[in-house]
């Protein structure tokens, strides 16, 4: 009987140090870090993917930083510079028309994932797009990851980049 006594007390003591496991697993934050999403971040998100789907340049000319990357499933793929975000959003447009989808429209969902600080800030932003291709109903879903920085005292995208669902 004694021969068992030492696996059970191991397993008490194994179960005993979870709690102190779990806590020291937790991710910590660095100190610098903002724990609510700053709404003057959350309006430049908000309005560039309201943007793709209405295809309104003008309201994202001026969101994207000087050396700004932009990632998309859609050719070419990248585009860079203070313009990343229009040619991006003209390219939206384009797959729009070309595979012919009416009633097309975009849902920005809740942004779970952040990290952020007084100058920069990274974010995933869950996003379904949906409408009609002849008659059928089209859904896209996917998240597009973010940075921003802080340029000459305003929030600008650094890059930005989406990965469909089926991609994740």
């Amino acid at each position: 009987m004694k021969k068992h006594l030492l696996p059970l007390l191991c397993l008490c003591m194994f179960m005993s140090s979870l709690p102190v496991m779990a806590a020291s697993a937790r991710i910590i934050l660095p100190a610098d870090t903002v724990a609510k999403l700053k709404p003057e971040v959350r309006q430049v998100v908000e309005t560039v993917i309201k943007a793709s789907g209405t295809f309104n340049i003008e309201v994202v000319s001026d969101l994207y930083a000087p050396n700004a990357v932009v990632a998309d499933e859609q050719p070419p793929f990248s585009w860079n510079g203070q313009l990343a975000g229009v040619q991006w959003i003209n390219s939206v447009q384009k797959a729009v028309k070309d595979f012919k989808i009416s009633n097309f429209k975009v849902d920005l969902q809740r942004i779970k994932t952040f990290q952020q600080t007084d100058e920069i800030v990274y974010l995933v932003a869950p996003v379904e797009y949906t409408g009609l291709v002849n008659g059928e109903h089209f859904e896209e879903q996917g998240a597009f990851s973010f940075v921003l920085r802080i340029v000459s005292g305003k929030w600008l995208i650094k890059s930005q980049a989406w990965i469909p669902r089926n991609g994740m």
